[in-house]
């Protein structure tokens, strides 16, 4: 019976596999050869595998305080399953540098400056890596300073606490289940700076107006207004020469807002170059180192009269010329004493204030 027992394991060892312990390592193989010494477990085999722990993402996630080099078979990790292996800090993927399940990289939009902010679009990664993406995360570059969105689709971040004047660019990334993924790449440049405001020094010259919704010229999310110049052109200065003061300027002017420069070039156009007169001498203005500047139209010269009343613009009690012809013999101008407007002859002496858009 001892003899038989004997032979039955033997067949057994032979029929399924060799296993065979000394005291630095372990071996199981179906040949019955001495394992390989470097190794603490070496399992041989032509015809069979070795099968980890198979879970999910979600199951292998919640496994508790993973020792780093703990492995297993990701069932719905990847397109078909995946081999992770915990590197002491993250699950990654075996035979890459990709941490497993970490979402893609976002892209990135078009930043935009504000007043000691940014505010940072981008779309969402082509890949969650395999859990939803839960926020995401802007970076400044100088500074690392951030800001935060809890979404999982494309978005805009607003980064705030970020110096005027300094210029910076961003990068966002994504936060999963597991983590944090590759950054976008960097954004435009952007420099955040002060609101523009009424008597500011800018652009030459000082803010006038800036531009409101319903305005001419107006566009949502854009700052744009007339900078006046920031003395008189001239004092005792006729509309137009002589020649042209009983005459109607070709093309026409307008009274608008935004119309004062096409006035301008009309009534240059008509009088030719000069500064006997009041475009012409707006004209040549050159304040700031800009050559754009113009006489305003009625409604613009209304924006510098408002502009005077706030404090701004040192502007005298006299009357000022508009570039808005009334008719051939009159062109609207504006008392700064009061604030009326009314018409004049062309050849009538009036001040002269330029102005420029922005």
């Amino acid at each position: 019976m001892k003899n038989f027992i004997k032979m039955f394991l033997a067949a057994c060892e032979v029929t399924f596999f060799a296993f065979s312990v000394n005291a630095q390592s372990v071996g199981i193989n179906a040949t019955g050869d001495t394992q390989n010494g470097s190794a603490m477990l070496e399992v041989s085999s032509t015809s069979k595998g070795l099968l980890l722990p198979r879970m999910t993402s979600e199951q292998m996630i919640a496994i508790a305080s993973p020792s780093a080099g703990l492995m297993v078979w990701c069932t719905n990790c990847g397109t078909n399953g995946e081999l992770h292996v915990y590197n002491g800090t993250a699950w990654t993927v075996i035979c890459t540098s990709t941490a497993s399940g970490f979402p893609g990289a976002p892209t990135i939009g078009t930043a935009v400056a504000g007043d000691t902010q940014a505010s940072v679009p981008f779309k969402a990664p082509t890949s969650n890596g395999g859990s939803t993406i839960t926020s995401y995360t802007a970076t400044s570059n100088p500074g690392n300073i951030i800001g935060t969105l809890s979404q999982a689709g494309s978005g805009t971040i607003t980064v705030k606490g970020l110096t005027n004047g300094t210029a910076y660019t961003f990068t966002v990334t994504a936060t999963n289940a597991y983590g944090v993924g590759a950054p976008s790449a960097a954004s435009n440049s952007v420099t955040p700076v002060a609101p523009l405001a009424i008597g500011q020094s800018y652009g030459g010259g000082i803010i006038a107006y800036i531009l409101q919704s319903g305005d001419p010229g107006y566009t949502p999310g854009e700052t744009h207004g007339l900078i006046a110049a920031t003395a008189n052109q001239g004092i005792a200065i006729a509309w137009a020469i002589d020649a042209y003061c009983g005459t109607a300027v070709p093309g026409g002017t307008g009274t608008a807002i935004g119309t004062g420069l096409a006035n301008t070039n009309n009534i240059v156009a008509q009088n030719g170059a000069g500064t006997t007169y009041a475009a012409g001498m707006a004209r040549a203005y050159t304040g700031g180192g800009y050559s754009d500047w113009y006489l305003p139209s009625k409604d613009e010269l209304a924006k510098l009269y408002a502009m005077k009343v706030l404090g701004f613009g040192g502007f005298a009690r006299n009357s000022f010329w508009s570039s808005s012809e009334s008719t051939a013999d009159f062109a609207w101008g504006q008392y700064f004493g009061n604030g009326n407007q009314g018409t004049s002859f062309k050849y009538g002496p009036n001040y002269v204030r330029a102005v420029r858009a922005f």
